[in-house]
């Protein structure tokens, strides 16, 4: 695609997203698409949430165009209609997680056995050659789609993190294909970047008295277009990089999510049971604002993304990166597991030098 059209494409797609959800917002009562203050949220006032909405309206009119020489996009958009739907009556329904759960699935099979689109190899990870899940890779691709969507929709817990979130992942896909010359597989994740913008302006609190969330449409879309991305980046003929490399590109998404579900099940808990234990929950407790949080934990993910991006351009053997993961994640599990612990001694250790 020439630079022109990219950047046309980028600035329509930047206009519509602001047009969307001018035009969205003042529908959201009438569909019950509200936010209202209650238990663990503590925003002020009622709150629309069309965020999700506005982002994919975007998507379905800047991208049809390009569905005529990339049939792969008219499947993404049919995929992801069917999980902002989801979100939306969640938003307003309150659904339960099974159906949740199993609309997810359907939507991992409809992408295994519509475009063969899986995970067929998790690269030479143990450095004997490339590992082939063979029949395997079916499950497997399943578990990460459902995974990726309620990992992504698990960080919407504070004005502009799943957005941002989404943006150090979506914008370290695009920097990979573009570096390979792949600038219209670079189309999609370059789109959602747009889109995002004009939904941050008012999440974020910039446009006075016009604060949007995303919503479960938003988080889950967001979830669905990530993973749906890092399939085609590591396991298409046209791989942009390594399967190792992606787990850097969705890092804290990923550890949060796993960090939390192990804190519930040793609980006795559902792994899905809502509570006030994540990352960004646990910043505000121990005295962040929401600000500095979103800025810390957007920072950390940008850490990992560039470890990433980084550990491909050198091609760090796939085992080093793998092993550097898992130990960063074995800290950060042990660091989540004892910090009320932690704290209390730096705070009691600080007490007694005064």
């Amino acid at each position: 695609m020439p630079l022109p059209e990219s950047i046309y494409t980028v600035m329509l797609a930047i206009v519509a997203s602001l047009l969307a959800i001018l035009i969205l917002r003042p529908l959201a009562p009438k569909f019950g698409l509200l936010d209202m203050p209650k238990g663990r949220k503590q925003h002020t006032g009622a709150v629309p949430l069309i965020g999700g909405l506005a982002i994919y309206l975007t998507l379905l009119l800047v991208l049809a165009n390009y569905i005529s020489t990339d049939t792969m996009l008219g499947y993404y958009l049919a995929c992801a209609a069917v999980i902002v739907i989801l979100g939306a009556f969640d938003d307003a329904m309150d659904l339960s997680v099974k159906l949740r759960l199993v609309v997810q699935l359907i939507i991992g099979l409809a992408m295994i056995y519509s475009l063969d689109l899986h995970i067929s190899n998790l690269g030479n990870i143990f450095g004997f050659g490339t590992v082939e899940l063979g029949i395997f890779g079916i499950p497997f691709t399943l578990i990460a789609v459902i995974a990726a969507i309620n990992a992504f929709n698990m960080t919407d817990g504070i004005d502009g993190l799943a957005g941002l979130l989404s943006m150090v992942s979506f914008g370290s896909i695009a920097l990979f294909m573009l570096l390979w010359g792949q600038a219209e597989q670079a189309l999609l994740p370059l789109v959602f970047i747009a889109a995002l913008l004009p939904y941050l302006a008012f999440n974020l609190g910039w446009l006075k008295d016009k604060k949007i969330f995303m919503g479960d449409a938003g988080s889950m879309l967001i979830g669905l277009s990530v993973i749906w991305l890092l399939l085609i980046s590591t396991q298409s003929e046209t791989a942009s990089f390594r399967p190792v490399t992606a787990l850097w590109l969705i890092a804290i998404p990923l550890m949060d999510m796993v960090a939390i579900m192990l804190r519930r099940i040793l609980k006795g808990q559902s792994p899905f049971q809502a509570d006030r234990e994540h990352l960004h929950h646990i910043s505000l407790r121990l005295g962040l604002n929401s600000r500095e949080s979103l800025i810390l934990i957007t920072a950390l993910a940008w850490i990992f993304a560039c470890i990433g991006i980084i550990g491909e351009y050198l091609l760090v053997p796939e085992v080093a990166m793998l092993l550097l993961f898992l130990l960063i994640f074995a800290l950060y599990i042990g660091l989540l597991q004892n910090i009320w612990r932690i704290i209390s001694a730096i705070r009691h250790n600080y007490a007694n030098r005064r």
